[in-house]
């Protein structure tokens, strides 16, 4: 059992944790708090612990959304594109980017989060066609490794994809880089993991890959937003990542791409018109922009793309440095709770305890966690996430995730458990748990 919080000396939350341990003071003491504000709460009874699967509506999407749909499209019909649209894609792009340390350009806004790892994938994989091994780990989303796998047949029946195993909690480091030969194409990873939360060190991963001249493509899903990223500093050669989590886009809003200076060769593996010199021109033998704007394939979803901007304006405006040490203290004090009054009830902790080596969730097992989960959702208006078979998840978005939330929340937990919660909920199997 630990005897404190955080004891990172570079913590601003160090001190107060220490000596002021009410929640109530660290809400007072959060210099994020008018965030909260800023997002449409319509239940202050609701506890949501799941903004790492779905961000909360900023409330300037909600009036967004009403003005493009009246206004740029109901008004202003197909003069949008030259008035409005074909800029705000690209400049909405450049602003991801400044998230993630990307220069203009260098991000650009294009399809769902798997078909931007298939088509980076693909790409990277023919432009080193004398290598047939694509690395991974048994922690990466199913749907990445679904579609590593998808990108190795289409390439050659001889690409193979490797899945290096982990112990299911910690990032398998030693072992994938060890793997790392003359023989690999391709590492992918997802930086945060989705069950456990691990996170990788993006530098140490990427040089030892450059070392054998393999590229490396992360998925940044679970992390943009929360946890610091400078793909340029890091030498990274691709990344992708979704928007509709802490990046707070809304469900299905599209994913990004960013492929560095030194893959300008890659050629997208989907060619399309918008992806073209000339887009309107509408010529089928146009060549691809000579920017990353050649991974775009066809129409935008616009209204999507549009909506995604109130949420990244917002992580700008927090700066992503203040909203990890944020993350750190959230789950830190979830963490330093949990083991008092969780474990005892047959939880266990199930990601890394070392917050440098995890994201902005935290995983507990559990014999019941789908009736858990269950029993939260419809008795104790808590909303954290299940993963089966025996995970209970919950995510801390800084923006609008407060300690006072992350006390009640447990109580609530422990309410389920004692309520006999388990047992009404037991046989409910939810399609989305």
């Amino acid at each position: 059992m630990r005897k404190n919080l955080v004891t990172d000396s570079d913590d601003p939350f160090e001190k107060i944790k220490l000596n002021q341990t009410t929640a109530k003071d660290l809400d007072n003491a959060d210099q994020l708090a008018n965030f909260r504000s800023k997002f449409v709460i319509e239940d202050p009874n609701l506890i949501y612990l799941d903004g790492n699967s779905l961000g909360r509506l900023p409330k300037k999407t909600k009036d967004l959304a009403q003005e493009i749909v009246s206004e740029q499209w109901g008004s202003r019909l197909i003069r949008s594109w030259n008035e409005k649209w074909l800029e705000d894609t690209v400049r909405i792009g450049d602003k991801v980017g400044s998230v993630v340390g990307a220069k203009p350009g260098e991000v650009v806004l294009a399809d769902s989060t798997t078909v931007c790892l298939f088509k980076t994938a693909v790409s990277a994989l023919l432009s080193n066609p004398t290598r047939s091994i694509i690395l991974t780990d048994d922690q990466n989303f199913p749907s990445d490794i679904q579609a590593l796998k998808a990108a190795a047949s289409t390439v050659s029946k001889d690409h193979k994809v490797v899945v290096i195993e982990s112990n299911g909690l910690e990032a398998p480091v030693e072992e994938l880089l060890e793997a790392i030969d003359e023989t690999v194409s391709l590492v992918s990873l997802s930086q945060v993991a989705y069950r456990s939360g691990c996170c990788w060190d993006l530098s140490t991963v990427t040089e030892k890959a450059h070392q054998v001249g393999a590229k490396v493509l992360w998925d940044l899903s679970h992390s943009v937003g929360v946890v610091p990223i400078d793909l340029r500093k890091d030498e990274i050669d691709l990344a992708i990542g979704c928007t509709y989590k802490y990046l707070n886009g809304g469900p299905g809003s599209p994913a990004f791409i960013y492929i560095s200076e030194n893959c300008h060769d890659l050629i997208n593996p989907i060619a399309g018109w918008y992806g073209s010199k000339d887009p309107f021109g509408f010529d089928p033998h146009s060549q691809p922009q000579n920017d990353n704007r050649r991974f775009l394939t066809g129409t935008p979803p616009l209204v999507s793309t549009l909506l995604i901007e109130p949420g990244v304006d917002l992580v700008i405006e927090a700066g992503v440095q203040n909203i990890r040490s944020k993350s750190v203290a959230l789950s830190e004090r979830f963490l330093f709770k949990a083991e008092k009054e969780l474990l005892p009830l047959g939880f266990s902790v199930a990601s890394p305890l070392k917050h440098k080596n995890r994201g902005s969730h935290l995983s507990f097992s559990h014999d019941s966690a789908l009736a858990i989960g269950q029993a939260l959702i419809n008795e104790q208006a808590t909303i954290p996430d299940v993963r089966p078979p025996d995970l209970v998840r919950f995510g801390f978005a800084p923006l609008y995730t407060t300690f006072l939330e992350i006390e009640e929340s447990i109580d609530r937990v422990k309410e389920v458990i004692s309520g006999g919660g388990i047992d009404r909920w037991k046989d409910e199997m939810p399609v989305v748990p």
